[in-house]
Order: C-alpha cells, then structure tokens, then sequence
C-alpha cells in the first residue's frame, strides 16, 4: 500500500520508486543518480523535487511519524490500573496497529533498514514515540518487569506488521494482535482478562531504539 497521493506526477513517481529502491538496496545503498536512471530523467530532474535524499526519505517516513504522534496524543492520559487501564491499553494498541497497517510498506523499511533507524532526525524522533508508548502501558506501575512487559506487547504489535506484509491483517487478524499484547500486559496482573473492542482504524495521517522490532518507528 502507499502512504503518498496516487497521481502520475514526478514527484510521487520518485517517491514511490526510492521507497521499493530502500527497501532493496537500503537508504544509504541507494542513489539520486540511480533513481534518476531508473525513471530515465535527469538527477536535475529528482534535485527539482527533493533537494536532498535526506528530503526524499522525510516525504516517506514523515508522515508515518506524524501518524504515530496524533494516535499517541489522542491517549495522552497513562492507562490507569485495573480493568478501565485495561480497556484504554487495548484501544491505544488497536489504534496504534491500525496505523502501522495503513503505512505497512514504510514500517518495513523503517523497522529494517539500520541507517534509517539512526537517522540523526528520524531514529530520535522513533526512540521518543516508543518511550511514550512505554510510559502510557505501564502507568502507573513503572517498574522493569512492567516496562519489559509494555516492550514486548509493543514488539506482538509491530512484528507482524513487517514480517507479514502478504498477509491481510483483517478486523478479525487484527483483534488477535491486540488480544495477544495485552495478554503480555495483564501477565504480571494475575491473567486480568479487559473487554474486547475491535480496533477502531488509523488515525489519519498529515505527513525504538536501534531494534527491528521497533517501528518495526519512520
């Protein structure tokens, strides 16, 4: 799937090429000089476009990055403990699944490709998402065991969002993702089952530390 319009104009024709390109050969393996022999124009013709690769990477990633942060500001409020935490643990991660899933193809090259995951811009931005995600799961238990727990039922989320990227994460498909990360969640709280929702889909988008099962952040 793509995260950019589905017009023909140059710009999003290198935009969509450097993503398939990234993913391939990798950001820092890939070329303004090769996509412009791909798309047989001149570099002249990319540089009109994007001024930088670093600018064509921002067109991909941005937008799921700024996705991430509007589903995080919209559960601003840590989880409380209990049941009701349970509830608003298992809507954020629905929400959060949702959005991965409508930037799919861009959570794989950013879960997978190393130099954009250490971006001087993009990783630090990814590293602070994941650490807001942590603090919201586990609040108000901010112990290791809870915080190792939020990290894995992150990692349940994200994993097969890149590495099953054939598969059609259905509503149903979903609701098994999210019912296995709070699973991980209610461990260390004697099995405490919450009501299931169905996930309620991306929130719209306007634009980890170093680890693949971080988005798995953009």
């Amino acid at each position: 799937m793509s995260d950019r319009d589905g017009g023909g104009g140059l710009d999003s024709r290198i935009a969509d090429l450097a993503l398939q390109r990234f993913r391939r050969g990798g950001f820092a393996g890939t070329s303004i000089a090769d996509l412009a022999g791909i798309l047989g124009v001149s570099k002249a013709a990319v540089y009109y476009h994007y001024r930088s690769k670093d600018t064509l990477l921002h067109r991909l990633v941005d937008p799921l990055l700024d996705a991430i942060d509007a589903c995080i500001d919209a559960h601003s409020t840590p989880t409380p403990a209990g049941p009701v935490g349970s509830l608003a643990a298992r809507q954020l991660l629905g929400d959060y699944l949702a959005v991965l899933i409508a930037h799919q193809e861009v959570v794989a090259l950013v879960a997978t490709d190393v130099a954009v995951l250490n971006h001087h811009t993009i990783g630090p931005r990814i590293r602070a998402q994941d650490q807001r995600l942590r603090t919201l799961l586990v609040a108000p238990d901010a112990s290791p065991a809870a915080t190792l727990r939020a990290e894995a039922a992150l990692g349940a989320i994200r994993r097969p969002v890149t590495t099953e990227t054939t598969v059609d994460l259905t509503d149903a498909l979903q609701q098994i993702l999210v019912d296995a990360a709070v699973g991980i969640l209610e461990a260390g709280h004697g099995g405490r089952s919450s009501p299931r929702q169905k996930p309620r889909g991306a929130v719209a988008a306007t634009g980890t530390d170093n680890h693949t099962d971080h988005i798995e952040q953009p």
